[in-house]
C-alpha cells in the first residue's frame, strides 16, 4: 500500500511539474490568452486630424504624435514626455528599434530621435525623394537634382559616409532601397525604361573596409528584366530579399551579392512586410491557374527563400503588420495576433484599425482613421 501511495504522489509530481513547464516555458508567453477570444477594453481616446499630415506611431512603449508643426512623445495617459517642434509640408516617420527619424519629403530636412528626445538635425542640398534608416541611427538619404538623384549617408554623430550621383540616362529612376543594420551594407532599386521594356537594376554597396576596394564601393548588381522591384530589406546583416510585382528574389551578401532564389509568384502581391529576418506576403488575386496561391493566403519565406508557412483566410485581409517577432492580421472581422505562425489571441473587430502597437504590459495602441486608442486585453 505504501509503494503504491508513492506512485501516486510521483505521478501528481509529474503532473504538477509538466503543467507547470508548459504554462511557464513551452507555451507561448501572450498575457496567458494564447489562441483565445479578447476583448479590448478602452483605457483613453485621443482625436486627430490625418489631413493635417498627422501620424501617430510608438517607440519605447510610449506615443508618438508627429504633424507638420512638430513631434511629440506621449505616455498613455496622454502627459507630454518630451517635444520638438519645426515646420515640414509633408512629414514621414520611420521608426525602427530604438530610434524614429522624420522627413520632410521634397523638402530638406530630417531629424533624428530617441526615447530620450532629440538627438540631430540632417540638411541636405537637394529634394527628398526617399530616405530610410536602421537600427543603429544611420541615415540614408536619396535626393533629387537636375541630372538626377544623389544618395547620401550619414552616421549616427552626422558625418557623412557616402555621396554618390545617380544619372537619370545612365541609371534611371530610384524605386526603393535598403541599409544594414551593421551600417556596412545598402541595396538600391533602380527601374530603367528602354522603350517598352523595363528592367529593374540592383546594386549592391559596401562601405566597410573591404568595400575600398571597389569602385565607388558597389561591390555587384543585377538587372532583372520585365519586373518592377520597389521593396529591397535586409533580413539580417547576409541576406537581402526584393519583391517584385511577379517575383520575389533573395541575396546573400559577403563581399560581392549572391541570389540565393528566385520565386516566380502566380499571384499579386497585396501587402508585404517583416518579422524577425523572415518576409510575409499577402497573395492577392491569382494571375493564372498554376502554381498560385487561394487568394489572401499569407506565405512566411525564410531568410534564403524557403516557404515556413501557408495560411489561407476566407476574409479578405486589410492589413498586414508586422512588430519584432510578433504579427498582426486584420480583416473585416477580426485582428488576430500571431507568435511562430500561431494565433496568440483574437478579437472582434467593428473599426477600420490602421496600425496596431504593443505597449507592453498588456495594453496597446490602436491607431484608427481619426483616432487612436490606448486599450488593453481583457477575457
Amino acid at each position: 500500500m505504501k509503494e503504491q501511495k508513492k506512485k501516486i504522489l510521483l505521478i501528481m509530481l509529474l503532473v504538477i511539474f509538466s503543467v507547470t513547464a508548459y504554462v511557464l516555458i513551452i507555451r507561448p508567453k501572450a498575457y496567458g490568452y494564447v489562441g483565445g477570444k479578447v476583448d479590448f477594453k478602452v483605457i483613453h481616446t485621443y482625436g486627430y486630424n490625418p489631413t493635417n499630415k498627422v501620424s501617430i506611431t510608438e517607440l519605447n512603449d510610449n506615443i508618438i504624435r508627429c504633424s507638420q508643426n512638430g513631434v511629440s512623445m506621449l505616455d498613455i495617459n496622454g502627459t507630454t514626455l518630451w517635444d520638438k517642434p519645426y515646420n515640414m509640408t509633408n512629414p514621414q516617420s520611420i521608426k525602427v528599434n530604438k530610434y524614429l527619424a522624420i522627413a520632410d519629403i521634397g523638402g530638406r530636412d530630417v531629424y533624428l530621435f530617441n526615447k530620450d528626445g532629440f538627438v540631430r538635425s540632417y540638411k541636405v542640398d537637394y529634394p527628398i525623394l526617399m530616405y530610410d534608416i536602421n537600427e543603429n541611427g544611420i541615415v540614408a538619404i536619396i535626393g533629387q537634382n537636375e541630372k538626377g538623384h544623389v544618395i547620401q549617408l550619414f552616421d549616427i554623430d552626422g558625418n557623412e559616409l557616402i555621396y554618390r550621383e545617380t544619372f537619370l540616362q545612365n541609371d534611371g529612376f530610384p524605386l526603393g532601397f535598403d541599409i544594414s543594420n551593421d551600417g556596412n551594407k545598402m541595396v538600391t532599386s533602380y527601374l530603367f525604361a528602354k522603350g517598352d521594356e523595363v528592367t529593374t537594376n540592383l546594386t549592391f554597396f559596401n562601405f566597410s573596409e573591404k568595400g575600398q576596394q571597389f569602385d565607388e564601393r558597389v561591390t555587384g548588381g543585377f538587372s532583372i528584366d520585365g519586373t518592377i522591384i520597389p521593396e529591397i530589406k535586409f533580413l539580417d546583416n547576409g541576406y537581402v530579399s526584393a519583391v517584385g510585382d511577379n517575383k520575389i528574389l533573395f541575396y546573400k551578401i559577403d563581399i560581392t551579392p549572391e541570389e540565393v532564389n528566385n520565386i516566380q509568384i502566380a499571384n499579386e502581391i497585396n501587402k508585404v512586410d517583416y518579422i524577425n529576418k523572415k518576409i510575409l506576403i499577402i497573395a492577392g488575386r491569382p494571375l493564372q491557374n498554376e502554381g498560385a496561391y487561394k487568394q489572401n493566403s499569407l506565405i512566411t519565406y525564410s531568410h534564403t527563400g524557403e516557404v515556413i508557412n501557408e495560411s489561407e483566410f476566407s476574409n479578405d485581409i486589410k492589413y498586414l503588420i508586422g512588430s519584432g517577432q510578433k504579427y498582426y492580421v486584420e480583416s473585416e472581422t477580426f485582428i488576430r495576433e500571431y507568435f511562430n505562425n500561431k494565433i496568440n489571441w483574437e478579437t472582434t473587430l467593428k473599426e477600420d484599425v490602421k496600425d496596431i502597437k504593443s505597449l507592453g504590459n498588456n495594453k496597446y495602441l490602436i491607431v484608427l482613421q481619426n483616432d487612436y486608442k490606448i486599450v488593453e486585453l481583457t477575457k
